[in-house]
C-alpha cells in the first residue's frame, strides 16, 4: 500500500511539474510591427465592413462616413473578379447587397460596378434611403487611393474559387506595394494555407491576422491552461467573444497574446455593455458595425 502510495505521489508531482514547465515556458514574442502606432488610444475603434450599421457595407459612402467619425481602423474583405481586379464584398456574390445577382469570380469589374451597391441598405426605419446614390463595390486599388494614411484589416476571403488564391493573393500584394501601403495594412484569412502563402509573398514584411485554425489552436490550449504550447505565429488574434460554449475573453487569453506581442480585436461588438468589459479587458480594438457608438463610449469613459 505504501509503495502504491509512493508511485501515485511520485506520478502526481511528475505531472505537475510537467504542466508547470508548459505554463512557465517562455513565449517566443512577434516582431514589432509599424501598423501598431506609440500614440494609439486606449482602443482602437474599427469600422467593421466600413460601419455596415450606417450605410452600405464595404463601400467608400461607409468608408467616408467612418473615416468622419474618427475610426481608427476599417475592416473590409476581398473576392477577385474574372478579370483580375479585387473589390471589396464580403460575400462571393453580389445578391445579398445589390440589386443584381452572380458569383464575383465570374464578372468582371465592369459587370460588378455596374451594380447598385446601396440598393439593400435600410435604415433604423426599414426606408432605403441609399438606392439610385451611384454608390458601388470599389476595388481595393481606389481604396488605397482615397484613403492613403488609413489604417486597414483586410480579410482574403476562402469564399474565392480555391484556383484563384494565388493571383488574389498575388494582386493584393501588387497594391500594397504600389501604393507604399506595407505599414497600413495587416492581412488575414480564415484559411491557414492562404495566410501561410501570404506571408511566404510577403516575405513577412506584412502582420498576419489569425485564420480560423490558428485562433483553435491558441484558444484551445489557453482554456486548457497549456499557454507555454501555444503557437506565436500570428500578429493577431480576431477573435468572437466566445466559441465553442468557451469564454474567449478571458484575461489568460488576452494576457498571453501581449506578452507575445500579438493584439487582440474582438468582433463583432454592437452594444455598449460589451464594449466596455472588453475595453476594461484591455483589449486592443474593438470591431464594430457602429463606430460611432463605440467612440461615444470611449468619449463617456474620459469624461
Amino acid at each position: 500500500m505504501k509503495k502504491a502510495l509512493k508511485i501515485l505521489g511520485l506520478l502526481i508531482a511528475m505531472v505537475a511539474a510537467a504542466w508547470l514547465v508548459i505554463f512557465m515556458w517562455p513565449v517566443k514574442a512577434r516582431p514589432e510591427r509599424a501598423f501598431y502606432r506609440a500614440d494609439d488610444p486606449e482602443v482602437l475603434v474599427i469600422a467593421h465592413r466600413g460601419g455596415r450599421g450606417l450605410a452600405p457595407e464595404g463601400t467608400l459612402t461607409a468608408f467616408d462616413h467612418a473615416v468622419s467619425l474618427g475610426a481608427d481602423v476599417l475592416e473590409f474583405d476581398t473576392h477577385l473578379t474574372k478579370d483580375g481586379h479585387l473589390v471589396v464584398i464580403h460575400d462571393n456574390t453580389v445578391d445579398r447587397t445589390t440589386n443584381g445577382t452572380g458569383k464575383i469570380n465570374e464578372m468582371t469589374l465592369e459587370e460588378v460596378q455596374d451594380l447598385d451597391a446601396g440598393y439593400q441598405f435600410t435604415n433604423e426605419k426599414d426606408e432605403y434611403v441609399f438606392r439610385d446614390q451611384g454608390i458601388y463595390i470599389p476595388t481595393v486599388e481606389e481604396v488605397f487611393q482615397k484613403y492613403p494614411n488609413m489604417r486597414f484589416l483586410i480579410e482574403l476571403k476562402d469564399t474565392n474559387a480555391p484556383e484563384m488564391y494565388e493571383e488574389m493573393i498575388q494582386e493584393l500584394w501588387h497594391l500594397i506595394q504600389n501604393y507604399q501601403m506595407e505599414d497600413n495594412v495587416m492581412v488575414g484569412s480564415f484559411a491557414h494555407e492562404i495566410n501561410e502563402r501570404f506571408e511566404e509573398v510577403s516575405k513577412g514584411n506584412i502582420p498576419i491576422g489569425a485564420g480560423e485554425e490558428e485562433v483553435r489552436d491558441f484558444a484551445t490550449k489557453h482554456v486548457a491552461r497549456l499557454n507555454g504550447l501555444a503557437a506565436s505565429n500570428v500578429d493577431s488574434l480576431q477573435l468572437p467573444t466566445e466559441g465553442d460554449g468557451f469564454d474567449l475573453t478571458s484575461k489568460n487569453i488576452i494576457q498571453s497574446a501581449k506578452a507575445r506581442n500579438i493584439s487582440v480585436y474582438y468582433w463583432t461588438i454592437n452594444d455598449k455593455e460589451t464594449m466596455n468589459e472588453l475595453i476594461d479587458k484591455k483589449v486592443n480594438g474593438i470591431m464594430t458595425d457602429y463606430p460611432d457608438l463605440l467612440i461615444e463610449v470611449l468619449e463617456e469613459r474620459n469624461e
